[in-house]
């Protein structure tokens, strides 16, 4: 994982440092196949995975603005 995150750097990917592993056997309750599933992590994984939404809503906030000069910047035609 450690290798994957310089890798990215390396492409000025944003990334997170705080994982969390989810099980889809029992972090997740799924009673209709065709609909999304709500997510239900144990106590223990919360702190975590608090943390790790954290740092994706500040990189999508420092990010909000480059998104949006990259947007205006692409003709119609690509944005379609």
């Amino acid at each position: 994982m450690e290798h994957l995150r310089l890798t990215m750097t390396e492409l000025r990917v944003a990334n997170v440092r705080t994982q969390v592993a989810l099980s889809a056997f029992t972090d997740f309750e799924i009673t209709d196949p065709a609909e999304p599933g709500v997510i239900t992590p144990g106590e223990h994984q919360e702190p975590a995975l608090v943390e790790m939404l954290d740092e994706v809503i500040a990189w999508s906030r420092a990010l909000k603005s480059l998104r949006g000069a990259i947007a205006s910047a692409e003709p119609e035609a690509v944005r379609a």
